[in-house]
Formats: structure tokens, sequence, C-alpha cells
């Protein structure tokens, strides 16, 4: 007799059915494993593309800094090579084209300073009439075939005294609007007046008034004040400092956009601090510096991202109220282009070599700005 335990045909198929589960299970892991790894993969390359992309510029711009300026409406995407010294190139082509000095050649050249060297001789003949050697010649015009611009810049005085200027008024600029951004955004905190509102707004009315609008009644009213500083319309130190300062002043005056960050932020932090510390004792300017400095490295941060920039780059202003013996580096740049030549390896250098501060700025203070813009990004 047989006995029926219960197992039918469907039990005998039960560990293939279930084997071919797990095949089916582990085939949907690798391939989750394998999607999130390509996933991976493509962030990377979007990262990657994404900086080349905003290195790019700055690449072909270091290339352009050594590109002559017959070859600068060609597309060069690696470092040219150098020119070669033409000995049949006449003097004062030569120190046109490259910005050079025929002082500083004959010096070079054991020429007596007595004797006048013909711009409209070539090297051939200057070596002959002057006994200069060929070799000499080519030693000292070699290394401009590729260089030029960086000696010439690296070289000026102006460069290095315009780069100093831009230093200071970036910086006070910089520490300026901040100082004034905090005491507006301390008065205006909150908008617990109606007055208030009417003061902020008027703040507000910088961004819509475009500022070449304003320029030529700006120029005369900074003229005017000008004109009652003693010494500052003579050439010397007074005047110097008068026109930074006014640059200065310019750049901090009456900013609508340190007014709407600083306000906005003060007006975040709560009543019951400066309650707090007046019940301790503390004055406004203690309250300022020990409770609220503290808690203003977000917008500081923020707004010193913004505005360094502006005032690092800014070409306007220093150009109209600057004289051009006390200017910063943007106009100094422009100097250099000429009416009917201008060689743009010095050009493109300036440009290049004034974007630099600015990347080593970031570098140094990448730590700062990231941890103020993350703090502001975390609730509580």
């Amino acid at each position: 007799m047989t006995i029926d335990n219960g197992a039918g045909p469907d039990a005998a198929k039960a560990p293939a059915v279930m084997e071919s589960d797990r095949t089916v299970v582990h085939r949907g892991v690798r391939s989750m494993h394998r999607q999130r790894r390509l996933l991976r993969i493509g962030i990377l390359a979007l990262i990657v593309l994404y900086v080349l992309l905003s290195v790019l510029p700055f690449y072909f711009l270091f290339v352009r800094t050594f590109v002559s300026t017959k070859d600068s409406t060609d597309l060069w995407l690696w470092i040219p090579p150098a020119e070669q010294v033409n000995m049949n190139a006449n003097v004062g082509n030569l120190s046109v084209y490259l910005n050079l000095d025929i002082g500083d050649l004959k010096e070079q050249w054991d020429i007596p300073p007595t004797e006048y060297l013909d711009p409209r001789w070539n090297l051939n003949r200057v070596s002959e009439e002057y006994g200069v050697p060929e070799q000499t010649i080519r030693d000292t015009l070699r290394p401009h075939g590729r260089f030029n611009g960086w000696i010439v810049l690296l070289g000026n005085s102006d460069f290095w005294t315009a780069t100093l200027r831009t230093i200071l008024v970036a910086g006070l600029g910089i520490i300026g609007i901040n100082v004034l951004g905090i005491m507006t955004g301390t008065g205006l905190a909150g908008l617990r007046h109606r007055f208030h509102r009417l003061i902020y707004a008027t703040f507000l009315l910088e961004i819509v008034i475009p500022p070449f609008l304003i320029l030529l009644p700006q120029f005369l009213l900074v003229n005017k004040i000008q004109a009652l500083i003693p010494g500052a319309s003579q050439p010397g130190l007074v005047r110097d400092v008068s026109q930074l300062a006014v640059i200065v002043g310019l750049y901090i005056k009456g900013g609508a956009l340190s007014t709407m960050i600083f306000t906005s932020s003060i007006g975040a932090i709560p009543r019951e601090l400066e309650e707090a510390a007046e019940i301790d004792g503390a004055s406004r300017w203690q309250y300022i510096r020990h409770v609220l400095l503290p808690l203003m490295k977000v917008p500081i941060a923020g707004l010193t991202v913004i505005m360094l920039p502006f005032f690092w780059n800014d070409f306007l202003q220093p150009f109209v109220y600057l004289d051009s013996g006390n200017t910063t580096l943007q106009p100094l740049i422009q100097s250099f282009t000429g009416q009917y030549t201008t060689n743009f390896r010095i050009v493109y250098t300036g440009v290049f070599v004034s974007i630099l501060p600015l990347v080593v700025i970031y570098f140094l203070f990448r730590k700062w700005f990231i941890s103020g813009v993350l703090e502001g990004a975390v609730k509580g």
C-alpha cells in the first residue's frame, strides 16, 4: 500500500525554483551595482569635464601671453615657438613692437650714451657701426622672442606700484563695505519702524540707478570736494592720497547689496541675545563686537566673495578719478595699448597676472568661505 505524505510533483520542483530565484536576485544585485558604478563614473566624468571647462579659459589666456602680435588672430592650443632674431629688423621697429627702450639697448650693447642710435638702422648696421658682436645682439633680443610680455611687464616698476595701490584700494573697500554694512544692518534690523523701511528702500535705489547715469554729476561733485583739500590740485602725495580715498569712498558708499545682506542676517538673530547682553551690562559696541560679529561670518564671507573681484578688476572709476601716474592695475594694462600698434603679449600677460591674486586669495581662504556657506545651510 502506498502512503501519500502530501509531497507531489511540485515538491520536487521547489529546489529548482528557489535556485532560479536566487539567480535572478543575484543578477539584479549585480545589475544594480553595475548601474551604481556607471552612475559614479558618469558623475566623476561630469565633474572632471566641468573642472576642465572652468580651467580652459585660464589656460588659453596663459598661452596668449606668449603669442606675438602678428599671430594674435590665430588659434594657439599650445605655447608657440620662439621668434628668431632678424638682423635686418630696424631698431625703431623693434623698440615699438617689443616695447623696448633704446637707451637700455645701448647700455646692454656697450654703446656710449652720447652716441646717437638711429632707429632707422637695422641690427646688422648697428653691429658694424659700433662693433657690437652679432651674438651679443642675438643674446639680448632672444628672450623677447617668447617672454617679451613677462619681461616688459614684470620689469616695469609702474606695474608693481599699481599692484600695491590695487591691493590697498580693494582691501580698504572690502573692510569698509563690511563695517558700514554691519552698522547699517544693525540699525535697520527687523525694520521695526516705518521710517526704517523708508531708509531701507532709499538704500535699494542704488540697484535701479545705472552707474553711467550719475557718472558726470558724481565726477563734478568729487572735483568740488577735492578742491577744498589744500594741495589736492597740485601733483604730489596729498593729491595721490585724496584720489585713492575717493575710490575707496565710491566703493563703500550706500551699498545696496551689503545693506540687504546684513539687514536680513541681523534681523534673523533673536532679540533675546541683545536683551541678554544689555542685562549683563554690555554696551552697544560690546554687543556688536562680542555677540554680533561672531555670527556674521556667513554674510561677511558672501559679501567678500561677491565684491572683491569687482573692486580688484574695476576699470572705470580708477580710469576716471586717478591720474595716470597714480593708477591701479586695469587702467595700467590698458595704457599698453597704442593708437597704431599694440603689443598684445603685454596686455594678455597683464590680464593673466592680475587674475592670480584672486586665485591665491580664494585658495588661502577657501575653507573659511566654504565653512561660512555650510553654516548658513544647516538649520539651527
